[in-house]
């Protein structure tokens, strides 16, 4: 102890000045809930979350997605088939022979289709 407290403590003893009230622990719970006022529950209107309101949205935006997906991979395949088939065709041609070659671009030259070539062969 410091030398204040030791003169302190001689001054006022170690008697104590503040005293409760007899009961008033006992009622104090009473009184307490007497002084607040009534209240209602309070009911309060839930709103669902907001990814629970979206989720149709959600849900056709993910099917046009997955449908846009699947007819564009589908195209894309049926392209590349396409084209494999052209090549594989164009390999299997015979290649033409030069007079063949001469008289195709002689009647391209001239214009003439099958059945003006063949009445001039005929004359």
């Amino acid at each position: 102890m410091t030398n204040e407290e030791k003169i302190i403590m001689e001054h006022l003893g170690k008697h104590n000045p503040f005293q409760v009230p007899e009961g008033y622990f006992e009622s104090f719970a009473d009184q307490l809930m007497e002084k607040l006022p009534e209240q209602q529950p309070a009911q309060e209107e839930k709103r669902p979350a907001l990814l629970r309101r979206l989720r149709p949205v959600l849900l056709a935006a993910a099917c046009v997605c997955i449908a846009i997906f699947s007819i564009t991979l589908y195209f894309l395949q049926n392209r590349q088939e396409t084209t494999e088939q052209a090549v594989v065709a164009a390999a299997a041609k015979p290649a033409a022979t030069e007079e063949e070659t001469f008289m195709d671009e002689a009647a391209d030259y001239v214009m003439l289709d099958n059945a003006d070539i063949y009445a001039c062969l005929s004359e």
